[in-house]
């Protein structure tokens, strides 16, 4: 709960989410993920990959941006919003690849690629003023926009990734402005990945008791490992001194 708290009043969280089995049965488990050297790390079992599970976790005492895939689940936060860069230049890269001959193809990949070079290329510069920063999120959301207008309507290989990136031109440059904020979503796909190989060694839990318990005890150990903490010594020290006490 204390954990959930804190997840709740951060500025930033990363969100994803993994199949895992309870008792046979198909399910998934959520990742919350904070950044930082006081980072979080907030795990929950859900037979559902549902909106509801966001809405559970977050509810409304969280207003700061939620970094995240392109899952329509996530959707349900209507706050600000980071969408993985990752994931789209994956997928525009498999669009390139898909129409190699396509002179338009990779005219309008290439176009779409260059706004997010340069805003990372603006940010490893020198330091920036908050209305300079404002200034270049106007320009490529601009930029988004034309591009994504240009084949969002018509019958063309690049209308999905067209219309994708006009329903999220809003929530692709959110890293511009807000500090500390990453273009990926890599820090809540590496705290899943832990929980990742347990699944197939042992093929997930069998009661929900024992999914309750391996979220709780995977939340505890990964935040504390996030802070730098050694979980053995951390759990040693808390039992001796209960046993004081």
């Amino acid at each position: 709960d204390g954990l959930k708290a804190q997840i709740r009043g951060s500025a930033i969280v990363h969100a994803d989410e993994t199949g895992w089995r309870e008792d046979g049965q198909n399910g998934y488990v959520w990742v919350f993920s904070t950044p930082g050297e006081q980072g979080v790390r907030y795990y929950v079992y859900n037979a559902s990959r549902g909106r509801h599970v966001v809405e559970g976790v977050l509810e409304e005492e969280f207003q700061g941006v939620l970094g995240s895939d392109f899952y329509a689940a996530y959707n349900v936060y209507t706050g600000l919003h980071q969408r993985c860069w990752v994931h789209l230049l994956r997928d525009l890269h498999d669009l390139k690849e898909d129409h190699a001959q396509d002179d338009t193809v990779q005219s309008w990949v290439q176009e779409l690629r260059g706004l997010y070079d340069r805003a990372q290329a603006f940010l490893k510069g020198q330091s920036h003023s908050q209305g300079e920063k404002e200034k270049l999120y106007v320009a490529v959301c601009s930029e988004i926009e034309r591009l994504g207008l240009l084949y969002a309507r018509a019958k063309h290989p690049c209308r999905a990734l067209a219309k994708r990136v006009l329903r999220h031109q809003d929530e692709l440059f959110q890293f511009v402005l807000v500090a500390g904020l990453a273009a990926d979503n890599n820090l809540a796909e590496r705290s899943l990945r832990p929980l990742v190989v347990v699944r197939k060694i042992s093929g997930g839990t069998r009661s929900p008791q024992g999914s309750q318990t391996r979220m709780t005890l995977v939340s505890v150990f990964a935040t504390l490992k996030a802070r730098g903490l050694n979980p053995f010594t951390e759990c040693l020290a808390l039992i001796r001194a209960n046993s004081c006490a």
